[in-house]
């Protein structure tokens, strides 16, 4: 997605309001030319940057590697060019610095968003919760049921996406899944496998085996949802 930031940058006024509500939309507007052409997807990063923000540093401040991995997925969902990525990474970095009302988010999210949207929104969330700890902790499902009740989800929707991402083998949304590969759905499958043995091959025990015990642990849970990912697509490709 090209030049997403001037609208990103106008969501995130509403989203955060007041003077840092205003500062976010001015670095993201003065970097980017007029292109609303994808509005849905402008205002799912506003408010996806929003809430991703909550959940980065629910439980301690988030760590470079944290915040670096989780602009890289969401750049690779959306198509962002590297301009558009460093942008991303600088207003997270600003919404990690203030205190967003969740509450106050979701309804503004309410009045600019249908239920299909908010229901994309929260798949999202969910890939991004196992992309920071899988399987899911205590608090992301707590947070995630929070932000499902503020946007007027149903229970049974809640329970669904509640059920497709705890569970031992998560069914992931199938966008989520190539960015999760770092690839897109139009490149070809010899690009697909050889993206999946890229990772793998990153992730891998014997790379690894010098990082101290906590890092290890997150390659292997990274590559838990990169297998995860990996069998969606052939499944859904059928290779």
């Amino acid at each position: 997605m090209k030049h997403w930031s001037k609208a990103v940058g106008a969501g995130l006024g509403y989203l955060v309001g007041g003077p840092i509500g205003a500062v976010l939309g001015y670095m993201a507007g003065h970097k980017a030319a007029q292109n609303t052409r994808a509005a849905e997807g402008h205002l799912l990063i506003a408010n996806l940057l929003g809430f991703t923000s909550l959940f980065l540093k629910a439980s301690r401040t988030p760590t470079l590697g944290e915040r670096k991995e989780t602009i890289r997925f969401i750049s690779r969902l959306f198509r962002f060019d590297t301009e558009d990525e460093s942008t991303a990474e600088e207003l997270l970095d600003r919404l990690l610095a203030v205190d967003l009302d969740t509450s106050a988010m979701a309804k503004t999210f309410i009045n600019h968003s249908d239920a299909h949207m908010r229901l994309r929104l929260l798949d999202i969330l969910a890939t991004l919760c196992l992309l920071l700890h899988c399987p899911m902790e205590k608090g992301q499902i707590a947070l995630l049921a929070e932000i499902a009740e503020a946007l007027n989800l149903s229970q049974d929707q809640w329970k669904a996406i509640k059920v497709r991402y705890q569970a031992p083998s998560p069914t992931l949304d199938i966008a989520c899944c190539y960015a999760l590969l770092e690839t897109y759905p139009e490149v070809s499958e010899s690009k697909i496998r050889g993206a999946y043995r890229r990772l793998a091959k990153q992730c891998h025990p014997d790379v690894v085996a010098h990082l101290d015990q906590a890092t290890q642990k997150r390659y292997i849970e990274r590559m838990t949802l990169i297998n995860v990912a990996y069998a969606a697509i052939r499944a859904q490709r059928g290779f």
